[in-house]
């Protein structure tokens, strides 16, 4: 399948890529900023390590029953050009997000949460409550982020993406104010983290939405002479769209597997709380690099693919070095004593995670980028076959590092550096044999 439309020769230079780049990197790292201030405000309210465990593996079961729809972003960008691509891919959305919310909210129920949380995932008696809560909080959190991200498609294909960097700040601020009111009002750990997610994620959903109907982002596109080969009903959009929606029910599946390995571990209480402190705050970084596949999709064929790659390697190796310095200077010692208090075993769980992860930013750049030019030629099938390499690559090494000995939150560190570099190098490798 092609995806690419016949378009007028335009001359994009190095710096209108970065010009492109830099507000819808300012929506990530809006977005990954909101997990540091949670872990902030957790870990000054009674119960920290409690609470930071709890809430960790609860946003990790919510984001694998959101991985499903987390490609839409990626698939209204690329089928944007054809409005009958664009309505069939809505109905799925709507169809997807809403199932999806359906399911979340029967792992709720008591006895299928005891037997899925408690049995399977391991998780830890005295914290299955608190999961629980912040779960039931969570319902419609899949159904608001398939909204959201159709429309944020759709606001980048049309070149807005400074909308979508406003909807990330406005989720970003609201977040914001929901726990510092909660935290006055000495709310639930539980509650509050459940209640400032979803705030925030309504929010953006309902500001790209208004963005995108004001700019003319859903106004119908011009014809273009390739729209034979687009998705136009639910059974196509649905054959495009399966492997990038399995790539990421793979990874944030493996995600919450992961979760489980950690609990199994020999300091299992201080790693559940150590691992998603430190990995939010190493997303703060890497997720900046995210957005250069969506860079990627839309000028692939205005721009060549080598100035492409040294776009993307570069937005990856400043943030590499960014990350670096955060842990291994006295300013972030500060910055990550600030946001875990005055537990002293929670800082020394965290910061060797920061300096091993080093190099991550630099990773998902690479792996975006690759994901970028086989989603943007219509190859998506390369992309699930990465994923699954590289979660099984995650979950065995981790699994052996607790085995052997390893601090949970270190064996998830070692894990991920390792399922990222063969991941990219299979994405790699799936690209060389497709030009």
């Amino acid at each position: 399948m092609t995806l690419k439309a016949s378009q007028s020769p335009s001359k994009i230079t190095f710096l209108d890529l970065w010009r492109q780049f830099i507000p819808l990197s300012l929506s990530d790292v809006a977005m990954a900023c909101g997990d540091p201030m949670m872990t902030a405000a957790l870990a000054h309210l009674p119960n920290p390590r409690m609470n930071l465990a709890g809430v960790g593996i609860a946003k990790a079961l919510a984001i694998f029953f959101e991985s499903p729809i987390i490609m839409i972003l990626h698939a209204s960008n690329a089928l944007a050009p054809t409005m009958r691509s664009r309505r069939a891919l809505w109905r799925f959305t709507l169809l997807a997000g809403g199932g999806l919310s359906a399911l979340l909210l029967l792992l709720t129920l008591p006895f299928i949460f005891a037997m899925l949380g408690g049995t399977i995932l391991g998780i830890p008696a005295q914290l299955q409550q608190t999961v629980r809560i912040v779960l039931t909080l969570m319902i419609l959190w899949p159904f608001a982020i398939a909204w959201r991200r159709y429309f944020q498609g759709l606001l980048i294909h049309a070149g807005h993406s400074q909308a979508v960097a406003l909807g990330s700040i406005a989720r970003l601020v609201i977040v914001a104010i929901v726990l510092l009111v909660g935290f006055a009002l000495k709310v639930s750990g539980a509650v509050l983290a459940g209640t400032a997610l979803m705030a925030g994620v309504i929010l953006e959903a309902l500001v790209v939405t208004l963005a995108a109907r004001r700019l003319g982002a859903t106004r119908p596109p011009l014809p273009i002479d390739s729209e034979s080969n687009l998705p136009t009903n639910l059974k196509s959009v649905w054959k495009f769209y399966w492997p990038l929606a399995s790539s990421m029910l793979v990874v944030w599946g493996g995600r919450a597997v992961l979760v489980g390995i950690i609990a199994r571990a020999q300091d299992a209480d201080i790693a559940l709380a150590a691992w998603p402190a430190a990995w939010g705050l190493v997303l703060v970084i890497a997720n900046a690099t995210r957005m250069v596949q969506q860079v990627i999709i839309k000028n692939r064929g205005q721009v060549s693919d080598r100035e492409l790659i040294v776009f993307a390697l570069s937005v990856g190796t400043i943030c590499s070095l960014l990350l670096l310095l955060g842990s291994t200077t006295p300013l972030g010692l500060i910055v990550v004593e600030s946001f875990v208090g005055n537990d002293s075993g929670l800082v020394e769980g965290i910061r060797p995670v920061l300096l091993l992860c080093g190099f991550v930013p630099l990773l998902v750049a690479a792996q975006n980028a690759t994901q970028g030019f086989l989603v943007g030629s219509g190859q998506t099938g390369g992309v699930i076959r990465a994923s699954w390499i590289g979660t099984i690559i995650l979950l065995l090494v981790a699994f052996l590092g607790v085995q052997f000995g390893a601090q949970g939150a270190i064996a998830a560190a070692r894990a991920m550096i390792v399922a990222l570099t063969i991941e990219v190098s299979f994405l790699g490798f799936n690209l060389r044999r497709s030009a």
